[in-house]
């Protein structure tokens, strides 16, 4: 890659993440697939319907998006665009110090997001206002952890990788089974991004998953059954890594373009938004932007603030070509 110029990989993982986060806004939480599948007949395609009571009323769920507007970013997809965002303000290099001033800015009382608040952030943000910053986080091993890393892999490879996405994940999560899933997901998100083939990296990943993903991640690449709607009743559909991830992989393996991927993800239900970045970066990086395969037009014009967001995530691929190549000058080999 030319220094300066946006590598389309990176680019087009993290608009990917945030086109399938705010896709999943209407039906996140509800853990019912039968219900969303009348839901996308109804519409006719469950992605980006409009966040509505109604939609939850009588099957397993939890309405937590009423403040929000079709096209929105959920709470996981916020924090990656403020990643992305205060990468730009730091010259593409992800600071935990600067985050956690931007985090709690964001989300704090006061802040700019309107929204539900999760646990990990509720948590972080007390302890940053107590000024309990190294680590900031709270034990927790949900997929919060992850969404800050589509983002900082692009400094991360020329960085001291693995220390930074302890950090990055400490931020809101201090726990061992999300630094240990924050692993699996740096190992295809890297290779993605990268360019390289996604169903490799899923392979090498599982194989090389510490307990307890590997079991798991592994059973979800081998099984038999084709459809994740179906294989979310063997990982279940919460929001706990140790479910997500493998339900993710089995996604990811068997879809066939991007939208397929989506909207495997939404119809499997649970926390769709929480599995969407991962998903979303990866098979964006994959499949590209428009064409056949590829992120499709008329989602990522559906996402609120779609231009701005577009121009971050280019604006952040250009800074993290550049600082990544100066440290190639810098320490040649």
């Amino acid at each position: 890659m030319d220094e300066g110029m946006p590598d389309q990989h990176f680019s087009h993982s993290l608009l990917g993440a945030l086109v399938a986060d705010a896709a999943s806004l209407g039906v996140h939480w509800i853990y019912d697939p039968g219900h969303i599948a009348e839901i996308a007949e109804r519409e006719g395609e469950v992605a980006f319907v409009a966040p509505s009571k109604e939609n939850y009323d009588g099957v397993p769920s939890y309405f937590a998006h009423g403040a929000r507007e079709a096209g929105s970013l959920t709470q996981y997809g916020e924090v990656l665009a403020l990643t992305v965002r205060d990468m730009i303000e730091n010259d593409g290099v992800f600071s935990v110090e600067s985050f956690q001033k931007a985090f709690s800015q964001h989300f704090g009382q006061g802040g700019t997001y309107r929204g539900y608040i999760d646990r990990p952030t509720k948590g972080t943000l007390a302890n940053i206002a107590k000024g309990q910053l190294d680590p900031s986080g709270v034990d927790d091993d949900q997929l919060p952890a992850i969404t800050r890393l589509p983002a900082i892999l692009g400094y991360a490879k020329g960085a001291d990788q693995k220390a930074l996405i302890k950090a990055c994940v400490e931020v809101t999560n201090v726990n061992d089974i999300a630094l240990k899933g924050a692993e699996v997901v740096t190992s295809v998100l890297k290779a993605a991004q990268d360019g390289n083939d996604v169903s490799d990296a899923l392979e090498s990943a599982a194989n090389a998953a510490p307990r307890p993903f590997a079991a798991l991640l592994r059973a979800a690449l081998d099984t038999t059954e084709s459809s994740s709607v179906a294989y979310g009743e063997v990982t279940e559909r919460a929001c706990h890594l140790q479910q997500g991830l493998p339900l993710a992989f089995h996604i990811l393996k068997n879809a066939t373009s991007y939208r397929d991927a989506i909207n495997r993800n939404l119809l499997a239900g649970g926390d769709s938004a929480g599995r969407s970045i991962f998903i979303g970066a990866v098979a964006a990086a994959r499949y590209g932007v428009d064409g056949p395969e590829g992120v499709p037009l008329d989602w990522i014009l559906s996402m609120r603030d779609n231009s701005d967001l577009w121009q971050s995530c280019r604006e952040l691929s250009k800074l993290c070509g550049s600082s990544c190549q100066n440290r190639k000058k810098k320490n040649p080999g």
